[in-house]
């Protein structure tokens, strides 16, 4: 399903992830995974079932990340925004947030200012390309010099 979805044949892509869940229902990156495919075909909604059965798994910052992204893209703002004050907490306590979980939330919002921040500092702590190219549609941002540039930095290493 990674592979379909880095290809952008997204259509493959749902049918890996539904198979991966067919064979193990519980399969954390197959409940990701597919969320995030289903957000990238426009159906958002029917996305976050597999994004919430992830957080009731595991409360990872990575799985709210995931959440809040389906979330926002379904036009639930205010909840997406609960789970990023949840991880801004968890962080203020001295858990490691990885920036990658705040870029997911902040793309599904359209927060550009947050992006740069976020894309930024995921390039900073060496959040490996190919997970960036999967976990974030960056496309819609792509057209900012700035988010482009981080964008391009990111995979010239």
């Amino acid at each position: 399903a990674v592979v379909f979805t880095i290809l952008g044949r997204l259509e493959a892509a749902e049918l890996a992830g539904r198979q991966a869940l067919e064979l193990q229902p519980n399969f954390l990156p197959a409940l990701w995974g597919l969320g995030g495919i289903l957000c990238r075909r426009e159906r958002s909604e029917e996305a976050i079932p597999h994004f919430e059965r992830a957080v009731q798994l595991s409360r990872a910052p990575f799985y709210l990340g995931w959440l809040g992204y389906g979330l926002a893209r379904s036009g639930r703002a205010d909840e997406a925004r609960r789970l990023l004050a949840e991880l801004d907490e968890r962080g203020s306590r001295g858990e490691f947030i990885q920036p990658l979980a705040r870029l997911q939330i902040n793309v599904g919002l359209g927060d550009l200012t947050a992006v740069r921040v976020e894309l930024a500092e995921a390039i900073k702590l060496w959040t490996p390309p190919l997970e960036v190219r999967f976990a974030v549609d960056l496309q819609p941002f792509r057209t900012d010099p700035e988010i482009n540039r981080l964008y391009l930095e990111l995979f010239k290493s």
